[in-house]
C-alpha cells in the first residue's frame, strides 16, 4: 500500500471520475501508475498527474 483515496468525484467537463489521494513521494511519481483495489473485489487502475489537471494555464478564466 502507497497512501489511500481521499475523495471521488465525477466531472461533467471531463465526462470521466476522478480521485484524490495521499501517496507517497506522489510528487517524484508523477506519470505512474497505481492500483485502486475496491470493497466489491474490483480494482481500478489510476495515474498519478498533478493536483492542477485541467486548465493549468488558467485560461478558461480569461475569457
Amino acid at each position: 500500500m502507497v497512501g489511500h483515496v481521499t475523495s471521488s468525484y465525477y466531472s461533467p467537463t471531463l465526462k470521466s471520475g476522478f480521485a484524490l489521494a495521499v501517496v507517497k513521494d506522489g510528487h517524484q511519481r508523477m506519470g505512474e501508475s497505481v492500483f485502486l483495489p475496491c470493497v466489491d473485489g474490483t480494482v481500478h487502475e489510476a495515474e498519478i498527474v498533478s493536483p492542477i489537471f485541467y486548465d493549468p494555464k488558467g485560461e478558461r478564466q480569461h475569457v
